[in-house]
């Protein structure tokens, strides 16, 4: 059916180390969410990505009690953000390897986000405009490991066109088709 395939429910762009749900009423977000929801829904929507990924703002269980309230399938992610300067890119990301995070992310597939039972439907990354950075070609590379063990679709914000043909080569080192990204 119809489906939106790059939406935001809910964004906090107050950065990684900052970001927490404690920053906001779940319940006035839900009021203030679903009515718009169930519009698209009676505009024959039937299927929202939601494209928030953690660090940024992702709430598993919000986007479940509106999925279930709208009568909308949203469909959340894994995955960071490297985009607008790494700002929200939590610390460890850093530290850790492309494997360890990938073994974070398909670890939210296999057992849901945040012990939630709500599990990723894709792999979300960012990256900046130009040549990747080192962590963007980490937080790619750790796309394409979790993809592989995973089958998740991996969608990426994409500075330029620069960047796209970088992550395309850094996907096809991986082993990862072109029709995956």
């Amino acid at each position: 059916g119809v489906t939106l395939v790059h939406e935001h429910v809910l964004v906090d762009f107050v950065g990684a180390e900052k970001v927490s749900r404690s920053r906001y009423d779940a319940d006035l977000a839900f009021r203030a969410i679903l009515p718009r929801l169930q519009e698209l829904r009676k505009q024959g929507v039937l299927t929202l990505f939601e494209c928030t990924p953690a660090y940024l703002g992702r709430d598993p269980l919000l986007l479940r009690r509106l999925s279930e309230a709208s009568g909308l399938r949203i469909v959340t992610n894994t995955g960071y953000y490297g985009a607008a300067k790494d700002q929200y890119v939590p610390r460890h990301a850093h530290d850790e390897s492309a494997g360890q995070l990938a073994e974070r992310w398909v670890r939210e597939w296999q057992e849901g986000i945040e012990g939630t039972g709500v599990r990723p439907g894709f792999i979300k990354t960012g990256v900046d405009a130009g040549a990747l950075s080192a962590i963007d070609r980490k937080l790619v590379e750790a796309a394409a490991r979790t993809h592989a063990r995973t089958g998740l679709t991996i969608a990426s914000h994409t500075g330029d066109t620069r960047a796209a043909m970088e992550q395309l080569d850094v996907l096809a080192r991986e082993g990862v088709e072109p029709d995956a990204f």
